[in-house]
């Protein structure tokens, strides 16, 4: 009678077990990958290529200001200094406006380039990012808004506090359809696709149709006939992404379309803009 090697027999059963086991495991794994990337919508990759390029322009931007603040953080308020930065804050922006000197009463009281000295002197302690920046001692994005210039432009303003004490704010004012319509115009060239901009408060920052600049979508009359256009900007503005659709017209055209919609959100300083992607379905 020959002896049966039970350890070996018992061995190669649970090396087999181990094996069906990991195999189950590869399965089940492949299985949900299949289901996830079945179930998961598709999302653009141009909104994330976006969203991170006005990231990087604002990122260069801010840190320059954050840069000539400090100097006067250290050194305190020098009215020919101030001049002098904010000049060369202006002339090494590749898209801000003008840049502005702000007193701590709300005061313009130094901007360059020279085309608007002229305003030098307007109180704007009024405005509503000039009181949230001197309350919080903290930068602000402002909304969209008609400037005392004269143009729709947004703020970007930084406090400057020296030695515990507000002595005022230097402010970038930019025009967001020229730093869009920069950014995304290559991106969407000759492409089926579009991308619009739109502030939380429905503000139109960006379209191609150049004529929807400026205008609320949530207000405006010429949306009162798409009231599905207005659901979808409403929950946009909500919500930080998502897809959704609907009807509206065609870039350009009378035509009517729907249009498949998919959206992210920049975020700036207390600020939120939407990037909109949208397709005729």
């Amino acid at each position: 009678m020959k002896w049966i090697n039970f350890d070996l027999i018992t061995n190669s059963i649970y090396s087999m077990k181990s094996n069906v086991y990991v195999l189950f495991l590869l399965f089940v794994a492949l299985f949900a990958s299949c289901k996830k990337d079945k179930s998961d919508p598709f999302f653009p990759g141009q909104i994330t290529l976006l969203k991170s390029e006005i990231n990087s322009s604002f990122d260069s931007l801010n840190s320059s200001i954050a840069n000539a603040v400090a100097v006067f953080e250290a050194s305190g308020f020098d009215s020919v200094a101030m001049r002098t930065k904010l000049l060369e804050l202006y002339n090494e922006s590749s898209f801000a406006a003008e840049f502005v000197y702000t007193t701590p009463d709300g005061i313009l009281a130094i901007i360059e380039p020279s085309e608007y000295y002229i305003y030098e002197g307007l109180d704007i302690s009024n405005q509503p990012h000039v009181i949230k920046a001197f309350q919080t001692r903290q930068p602000v994005l402002s909304d969209g808004f008609t400037v005392v210039e004269g143009y729709q432009a947004a703020v970007t303003i930084h406090p400057i506090i020296h030695n515990n004490q507000l002595i005022g704010a230097i402010s970038a004012v930019i025009v967001p359809s020229d730093l869009l319509s920069r950014i995304i115009k290559p991106v969407v060239e000759n492409q089926e696709f579009e991308v619009w901009v739109m502030e939380k408060t429905g503000l139109t920052l960006y379209d191609q149709d150049e004529e929807e600049i400026g205008i609320n979508v949530l207000t405006h009359p010429m949306y009162d006939d798409f009231p599905v256009l207005r659901q979808a900007c409403v929950k946009m503005a909500a919500e930080e992404s998502g897809e959704t659709s609907y009807s509206f017209y065609q870039t350009g055209t009378n035509i009517v379309v729907n249009k498949k919609t998919y959206w992210n959100t920049f975020h700036m300083q207390g600020n939120q803009w939407k990037i909109i992607y949208v397709k005729p379905e």
